[in-house]
């Protein structure tokens, strides 16, 4: 039996502690897990005695079944169907059980499908707690990254996807329909949209982490060069979707995301990659090295809260791509 919507019941087994903070208000509920992530038993993250890391989830509509998760990784959803619970990202390693919890809270039926978004570690580490997973969507280019990583080697084989697509893939019908999307590279050259055409909802992933200078994974087919084109397509396409869920984006205490990211949001993004990328191709025609594009960098005033951490390695990318014959 469903749990009711309106208010959120955790049941967790024993290898996951959690404490519950249930929030009611006239449009959300969220519960929060806490659960010994592999860095707090000193295993891959190799931090000994590391504390258990939160994963928080909360409803984006009372009335419907869709939940964001947040922490351990990149921000997941979370999706009770009929034919089985959808996950959207599966988070790091050791956050897979956390997950299908949150998916038992509001479905009767176990985590059927999860699609990656991307091929980075913290999206797909939580695959390993889900070995009942029938169906593993992800763009046609991941299975190949995937495969470079010593998890999907060997038993880890088992996480590769089982279905990919190259532009455009739809699951499921109804008010639960999916439409998956491949716009082009950026982050890296996996980067997928998932929308919820029947809840008005995109989930963007790392086309969109956060209002900061994107990580560019050359290595893996992204580029500094071509996001801005591929935000630009993504924008286009999600004209009629007003509510965004960013990759990593955080919110403050009591609301997924502190107000809804909207298209203007992932529009004032896509300008921001615009006006970054055009910014370094001048410094570089004008002879400057990337620590000197970096260090002198002039950006329009709307883009001041930006996080600018990455702006060195992201000019340092964009440079090498601009040498390539």
């Amino acid at each position: 039996m469903r749990v009711p919507r309106s208010i959120l019941i955790v049941i967790a087994a024993a290898s996951v502690l959690r404490t519950p903070e249930l929030k009611l208000g006239p449009t959300y509920v969220f519960a929060t897990y806490v659960f010994a992530a592999e860095g707090a038993k000193g295993g891959r993250s190799g931090v000994q005695g590391a504390p258990p890391e939160r994963v928080r989830s909360q409803s984006l509509n009372v009335s419907d079944n869709l939940y964001l998760a947040i922490g351990a990784g990149g921000n997941s959803l979370v999706m009770g169907a009929d034919s089985g619970t959808v996950l959207v990202d599966a988070k790091r390693a050791g956050s897979g059980k956390a997950l299908a919890d949150i998916g038992s809270a509001v479905s009767d039926q176990p985590v059927a499908t999860v699609i990656l978004t991307t091929i980075d570690d913290d999206h797909v580490g939580g695959l390993e707690d889900l070995p009942a997973v029938k169906q593993i969507v992800a763009h046609s280019n991941a299975p190949t990254l995937l495969r470079r990583k010593p998890a999907f080697q060997g038993a880890g084989a088992r996480m590769l996807p089982t279905q990919t697509f190259a532009d455009r893939l739809s699951l499921l019908e109804g008010r639960d329909r999916i439409e998956l999307y491949y716009f082009g590279p950026a982050h890296t050259s996996a980067d997928i949209v998932v929308v919820f055409p029947e809840k008005r909802i995109a989930y963007v992933g790392d086309l969109f982490p956060d209002k900061r200078v994107p990580v560019i994974d050359l290595s893996n087919g992204g580029s500094g060069v071509a996001f801005p084109g591929t935000l630009a397509k993504a924008v286009a396409a999600l004209k009629d979707i007003p509510r965004i869920i960013p990759g990593h984006a955080v919110s403050p205490t009591g609301s997924p995301l502190g107000r809804w990211i909207t298209l203007a949001d992932f529009q004032e993004y896509a300008d921001f990659t615009r006006d970054f990328l055009t910014a370094v191709q001048e410094a570089h025609k004008a002879g400057k090295t990337a620590e000197q594009a970096a260090a002198s960098l002039s950006l329009p005033e709307r883009y001041k809260n930006y996080g600018m951490e990455n702006a060195l390695a992201t000019v340092r990318t964009i440079y090498q791509e601009l040498a390539r014959p």
